[in-house]
């Protein structure tokens, strides 16, 4: 029976082939985000700082002085910096700064009583134990006042919106496990600490909400777990993946950056992209081109057209083609749908010709008109609907031989 755990489900919301590789497929990849291990450094840094409390608080120096000897023993040639104008200093220089503000803040680290660091803790979704999850609590507090608190550090660069936190899954997932722990457990407030912002942002969870996070999450792992094809699905995220050797959506660039230049010349799907992409460009030029002359074809037609009616033609010969110029008129009957169609139906009905135009043909109704089919007056009384439109049309051909 499978464990979830929130990142893992996450991981399929974000990206179902990612998950497949990293979860199914166990693929193992060495390379880190600055960010992540950023983070990594900094949660050690916390965890030194509370489970060192029921004995000693530790200083500001000793802890900033853990933090960069924890960074120097474990930074790796492939920790990746996205970012190319920054370098590895500046995130170590970040992350000490973190440091100071929290510390700064919360000593001497007394608000609550520290139940858990790091601790783990296992939800159950269901009545049966059919659907559970694990998870970490970076830490587990009481206050003195009797409420819970489940505390989650954050050194992302972004502050989301209060909105967003109070629907957030992770933390609420771990009260519903908080809340089997103990029968004293009553209140609990979810904290996060956006410690670039050093700022708490609070939240809490109704029976209710809880009771559909659970039923949403075991929809969910669900859905997972009947799923048969795991596509990709691209997004901001990708910039961070370690799979993009291997995804389908990704991998023929992985392999044009790592190969040396002259070879990524001689790439046949490079080649077809840029062949692709220079017809593509031009049959834009070219419909732009045509635009334009369609354009000045149509300004032209009504030169000739003028031209013709003045001097009475209806030919007009050039060095190797002519144009015919020729008229008619034709009948336009309103659009379905419109108030004046309508009137011309009424009207029609009242002069008993509807049924001989199958309620209302307009081709037969032109007919009619055409070939003035019925009495004078009530021809006049349907023209008032029907407009007699002059069409003028220009043809070109080849001049005949004589």
């Amino acid at each position: 029976m499978t464990i979830y755990s929130h990142s893992r489900l996450e991981t399929y919301r974000n990206c179902p082939l990612k998950y497949k590789f990293q979860y199914l497929d166990k693929i193992k990849r060495e390379e880190e985000s600055i960010e992540a291990f950023l983070g990594s450094r900094f949660h050690e840094a916390m965890e030194t700082i509370y489970r060192k409390i029921r004995f000693e608080i530790i200083s500001l120096n000793d802890l900033i002085a853990f933090y960069e000897n924890s960074w120097e023993r474990k930074f790796h040639d492939k920790v990746i910096i996205s970012d190319d104008s920054r370098k590895a200093e500046d995130y170590k220089k970040l992350g000490k700064q973190f440091i100071k503000d929290y510390y700064h803040r919360y000593h001497p680290f007394n608000q609550t009583k520290i139940l858990g660091v790091e601790r783990i803790i296992m939800v159950n979704l269901d009545n049966n134990g059919r659907y559970r999850l694990r998870g970490f609590i970076d830490r587990l507090d009481r206050t003195y006042k009797g409420t819970y608190e489940i505390h989650d550090y954050k050194t992302s660069g972004s502050l989301p919106e209060q909105s967003k936190m109070d629907i957030d899954r992770q933390l609420a997932l771990y009260q519903i496990a908080v809340q089997n722990m103990w029968n004293d457990v009553d209140e609990v407030e979810l904290v996060w600490h956006y410690v670039a912002f050093d700022k708490e942002i609070r939240s809490s969870r109704s029976g209710r909400e809880l009771a559909d996070l659970k039923r949403e999450t075991v929809d969910l792992i669900k859905k997972i777990e009947n799923t048969r094809e795991f596509l990709p699905n691209e997004s901001v995220l990708c910039g961070w993946c370690y799979y993009k050797d291997i995804c389908p959506l990704f991998k023929h660039e992985y392999k044009l950056r790592h190969v040396e230049k002259w070879k990524c010349l001689n790439d046949e799907g490079l080649k077809l992209v840029n062949e692709f992409a220079k017809l593509d460009s031009n049959k834009k030029t070219y419909a732009a081109k045509i635009k334009e002359i369609d354009e000045t074809l149509e300004e032209m037609k009504i030169a000739v057209i003028e031209y013709a009616e003045n001097l009475g033609l209806e030919v007009i010969t050039g060095s190797n083609h002519q144009l015919k110029v020729s008229s008619s008129e034709k009948y336009h009957v309103p659009g379905k749908g419109t108030e004046e169609r309508k009137n011309l139906i009424k009207l029609l009905d009242k002069l008993d010709k509807l049924e001989e135009l199958s309620t209302l043909d307009s081709p037969e109704l032109k007919r009619a008109l055409k070939e003035k089919r019925w009495e004078s007056d009530i021809l006049d009384k349907i023209k008032e609907f029907v407009e007699l439109k002059k069409i003028t049309s220009v043809h070109l051909s080849k001049n005949k031989e004589v």
